[in-house]
């Protein structure tokens, strides 16, 4: 085969030139392309076109039975129903056992309430109703305090105030035991405030110093006994040789005389430690007894309608009483 002639490789040579140019250019072509696919494509996936495959009938459902405008007062009509939604004025009757919420009735069936306490008259909305129970939230908060029927409202009780500060504490006192209290302490007045005596007798003439002063009476401790000509004040029966059995109908209750009786009731104020015995009627309180037993007792106190006593002896049981 023979080889083309000079002249003819000459005019090829531009002819390869202008491909390569043209391939420069495409491929830069295809780039541009490339990048106005990629900015259309990140374009459209932030606003996806909304596409109506099918239109579908629905049944929306029925508005919830709500009543926010009207408040039902349960105060006139009890008998009203608790419906979820509803609103209705009641008083707390009673506390949860938790502690953190009271207990309303609407129509009979219990309802808790949040943050409410025994008393308060409040208006609430039925947040949700079970079998047995409903729960409400608390709308508006009107009055603390109303009345409950039943047991009565708890009060809290009084704080007991502190004794003021006295001179007499620690002192010296000298007096004479002219009454007994009913825990046994003998009573003498300083100044004419009574004084409790741990340990001394009625009629004894006693030293005693001044322990604790409580306002309106004080208690003390005997630190020295003194002998005095009589053993009891002269306005004081001295006790008889025998005592004097129940039945006797020229008996008198007199502070200082000592008397065989039966105890028949127990002391309310202390139940577990204290009986109650009476003699011609008046109810005597002795420590330290029981219904059924019998006792010698000694008078130490008068009252307007009762009499305090400590028990000298222990006679034995209802059933060792003499006829």
């Amino acid at each position: 085969m023979s080889e083309a002639p000079p002249q003819d490789r000459k005019d090829a040579a531009p002819a390869t030139g202008l491909s390569r140019r043209a391939l420069v250019s495409l491929l830069i072509i295809c780039v541009i392309a490339l990048v106005a696919v990629l900015a259309l494509a990140l374009r459209s996936s932030d606003e996806v076109p909304e596409v109506i495959l099918s239109a579908v009938e629905v049944d929306f459902p029925e508005a919830a039975d709500l009543n926010v405008s009207q408040i039902i007062d349960t105060l006139q009509n009890p008998d009203a129903e608790a419906r979820v939604g509803w609103r209705y004025r009641v008083v707390i009757q009673d506390d949860a056992r938790e502690g953190a919420s009271g207990i309303a009735r609407i129509g009979g069936l219990v309802t808790f309430v949040p943050n409410t306490t025994r008393g308060d008259q409040v208006i609430i909305e039925v947040t949700r109703r079970e079998r047995s129970t409903a729960h409400a939230i608390v709308i508006e908060h009107e009055a603390s305090g109303a009345a409950v029927a039943g047991r009565p409202r708890r009060e809290p009780a009084p704080r007991r105030a502190e004794p003021p500060e006295s001179d007499m504490v620690g002192q010296l006192f000298r007096g004479i035991v002219e009454d007994m209290g009913r825990e046994g302490d003998g009573i003498v007045r300083v100044d004419g405030k009574v004084v409790f005596v741990e340990g001394a007798s009625l009629g004894e003439d006693v030293e005693f110093r001044v322990v604790e002063d409580l306002g309106r009476f004080a208690r003390g401790v005997v630190t020295l006994r003194f002998e005095s000509e009589t053993d009891q004040d002269e306005s004081i029966e001295p006790a008889p040789e025998e005592p004097r059995r129940m039945g006797r109908e020229d008996q008198s209750v007199t502070v200082g005389l000592m008397y065989e009786v039966l105890v028949t009731d127990v002391d309310r104020n202390n139940p577990d430690t204290d009986g109650v015995a009476r003699i011609n009627g008046l109810v005597v309180f002795v420590p330290g007894t029981q219904p059924g037993d019998r006792v010698l007792i000694r008078i130490t106190g008068m009252q307007q309608r009762s009499a305090s006593a400590v028990v000298v002896e222990r006679l034995g049981d209802e059933s060792e009483l003499p006829q």
